[in-house]
């Protein structure tokens, strides 16, 4: 039989849990100084035949939801939300086919998001391989699938994670004779597949995403008050002190890519009025904000 998919090996190793998601929870309490960080997820990508319509599902079941579990302290903007942000639906590209990195980084900067974490299942097919010793050599056929995760940061418009991961099942000539009767393999297959593959990137992707500070964006200015894309839902209170940077240089990159330039601090400011998804803030030094200028909290 022909063989539909070349497997390359899974980039990283992790532990985790892993399964279907269940409704949508905030953690119980902040308890640090740190609001909570805000990631959000693009519906995933199918860019493969021999599958329905249930793989799409299945990638945000299993693969964000080891994402999920092992990320702690952090809010995931989800296809599944009833306020999901229609500018995640359909993130820009360049003409190449690519992802236009800066758009998705100001699109993120719009919501008040650390990151954008866009998910791709790129390969689903059969492979037969010969086993055993050559005298007592048979074939064997087995099912592989591939994913893509990428997290692009909001600030810098870089990737913070691009791990391709991939891998096979064993099945038998019942299986490969329905899926060649059918012209598609069964979501069983990749169901099974996608659990064990997701145990392997959720680790990489939250120490990366762990590893940034938390951010939100400036909304709108005037010289003495601005209002921040994160509100009571992320942490914040009243009384909190931010700074505010000025990095929205654009820098050209290879391949038709840009990114933002980080820039200095431009100002601090005091929230004052809180709500459940922005913030208000006065300015207490400096000036010369903004529009979508990165907010942090005072170091």
């Amino acid at each position: 039989m022909t063989a539909l998919l070349a497997v390359v090996s899974a980039c990283s190793l992790g532990s985790s849990r892993s399964g279907p998601i269940g409704p949508d929870q905030l953690p119980a309490s902040n308890t640090g100084a740190r609001p909570y960080k805000k990631i959000g997820v693009a519906p995933f990508e199918v860019r493969t035949q021999h599958t329905d319509s249930y793989s799409r599902e299945l990638m945000h079941s299993y693969v964000l939801g080891a994402i999920r579990t092992e990320c702690q302290g952090i809010i995931f903007v989800q296809p599944s939300d009833e306020d999901y942000p229609p500018v995640l639906r359909s993130l820009p590209r360049l003409e190449s086919g690519n992802l236009d990195n800066l758009q998705v980084a100001i699109a993120g900067r719009q919501l008040g998001l650390n990151a954008v974490l866009v998910g791709t299942l790129t390969s689903v097919g059969t492979e037969e391989k010969d086993w055993g010793i050559w005298w007592l050599k048979q074939n064997r056929h087995y099912v592989g699938v591939q994913i893509r995760i990428e997290v692009f940061d909001t600030e810098t418009a870089t990737k913070l994670v691009d791990e391709v991961a991939a891998r096979q099942v064993r099945i038998d000539e019942a299986d490969v004779e329905m899926i060649e009767q059918q012209d598609r393999i069964d979501s069983g297959f990749i169901e099974e597949i996608l659990e064990v593959i997701a145990q392997k990137l959720d680790d990489d992707i939250c120490e990366a995403i762990g590893d940034q500070h938390w951010k939100s964006y400036v909304l709108s200015a005037d010289p003495e008050q601005l209002w921040i894309a994160s509100g009571s839902r992320h942490g914040l209170r009243p009384g909190l002190v931010l700074e505010v940077f000025d990095s929205n240089t654009v820098m050209e990159g290879f391949g038709g890519h840009n990114y933002f330039k980080p820039g200095p601090k431009v100002a601090e400011v005091k929230l004052v009025e809180v709500q459940p998804q922005r913030s208000k803030a006065v300015v207490l030094t400096g000036g010369d904000i903004k529009p979508l200028s990165p907010v942090k909290f005072k170091q």
